[in-house]
This record gives C-alpha cells, sequence and structure tokens, in this order.
C-alpha cells in the first residue's frame, strides 16, 4: 500500500510540474516576443518577412537539434522541473547544470531520483535570484569599477578558459565512477576533433552529439551483454 501511495504522489507531482511548466514556458515566450513587438509596433519599424525568415533558418537549422538533445540530455539529470526552469533563465551549462549537480551531491541524493528532481528544482532557482542579484549590484555599485580590471590582458586566458574549466569539474567525477562507460564518448570526439578539426565540430555539434550518444548507448549496451560491467 505504501508503494502505490508513494507512486501515485510522484505521479501528481510529476503532473504538476509539467502543467506548471508549460504556463510558466508561454508566458516566458510570449514576454520575449512582446518586447520586440511593442518596439517595432512603437517605432514604425519596417519589418521584411523574407530577411526575418533567412536569418531564422540558419538560427533554428543550427540551434534547433541541439536544443533537443541537450533538454533530453539535461531531464536524466536535473528532471523535468529542472529543464523548465533553467530553459526558462537561461544559462544553463556554465550556472544552472553546475549549481543542480553541487546541490544534489551535497544533499547525497542520485540525479534522476524524485529527491534530486526536487533538489535540483530549488538549487536551479535559487541560482536564477542568485544571478540576478548579482547582476544587479554589479551594473548598478561595481560595474565601472572593476570592468577596468577584468578587461586587462592579464586576465584573458581566465575567461576564455572558463567553460572547459567547469566542464572538466563536472565530467570527471562521473568518469571517475564509470570509466569503462566514459571511453566510447571520449574516443569518439577525439577521433571527430582529429579527423574534422576541432573548429568544424564545434561549429556543428548540434548534429555530433546525437551521434556520439547513440554510440555511447551502443556500446553501453554491449559491455553490459557481454559481462564487461559486473
Amino acid at each position: 500500500m505504501l508503494e502505490t501511495s508513494d507512486n501515485d504522489r510522484a505521479l501528481v507531482f510529476d503532473n504538476t510540474i509539467n502543467r506548471l511548466g508549460r504556463v510558466t514556458s508561454i508566458i516566458s515566450l510570449a514576454l520575449m516576443i512582446t518586447v520586440p513587438l511593442t518596439v517595432t509596433i512603437f517605432y514604425n519599424i519596417d519589418v521584411n518577412a523574407g530577411e526575418v525568415a533567412a536569418a531564422a533558418g540558419g538560427l533554428i537549422a543550427m540551434f534547433a537539434p541541439m536544443a533537443v538533445i541537450e533538454n533530453i540530455s539535461y531531464y536524466s539529470i536535473i528532471g523535468a522541473g529542472g529543464v523548465y526552469l533553467s530553459c526558462i533563465t537561461g544559462n544553463i551549462m556554465n550556472m544552472k547544470l553546475p549549481s543542480a549537480i553541487s546541490g544534489m551531491k551535497l544533499a547525497c541524493v542520485e540525479p534522476g531520483s524524485a529527491k534530486g528532481d526536487i533538489i535540483s528544482i530549488l538549487c536551479i532557482a535559487i541560482s536564477s535570484f542568485v544571478t540576478v542579484l548579482v547582476l544587479a549590484f554589479s551594473m548598478l555599485i561595481i560595474g565601472e569599477y572593476i570592468t577596468p580590471y577584468l578587461s586587462k590582458p592579464l586576465l584573458a586566458p581566465a575567461f576564455a578558459n572558463i567553460m572547459p574549466a567547469l566542464l572538466g569539474a563536472l565530467v570527471v567525477p562521473f568518469v571517475v565512477k564509470s570509466i569503462k562507460l566514459s571511453v566510447t564518448p571520449f574516443a569518439v570526439s577525439i577521433v571527430l576533433c582529429v579527423t574534422l578539426g576541432g573548429g568544424f565540430v564545434q561549429r556543428y555539434q548540434s548534429y555530433f552529439l546525437p551521434v556520439v550518444m547513440l554510440m555511447s548507448v551502443l556500446a553501453a549496451y554491449m559491455m553490459y551483454k557481454s559481462g564487461m560491467l559486473d
């Protein structure tokens, strides 16, 4: 009876999260569109539909596959609520995902579990509030004082390597935990970068990402069937 009750509560929680996520996503999209639409109407700006479609087509072709694949991959880590909230507030890879993973580690819960999803939502929400407060504080008070120091050439290498540093801190624990499962994605990615060039792979990463994911899943399945993961 207890197991059924837990399942019912989990189902209610998931349905509520998805309902709120859809509503808030629609509201957020409407607000985002309202700003440029209002400016266009107020200043009577002439918009060429053909030019807009041409510019949007290239961006959609580049980022749409990445958006779909990234959301699917994020869902298994931060849950539905974390995906909705992080997509609305933005800066997932740099801030929201690391915050959620750190929070789950501190709370000693597994990613993808019910407790992990709740911790993920709380961490991403707190991260969003902190981001807004820091940005507002920086712009209003200390922005003009620290900008000259941050723009010095001495600090340029540090800012250029923020993403690798974050990804390294996130990836290493998973690699150490599952070394055998990590071989395939690393090997395939290295081969692609060596043969096609790092710049080319980075430019079309939204198309290479599902290929690497599929090959990793197939390799993991073969390892499991052969008993290598025992």
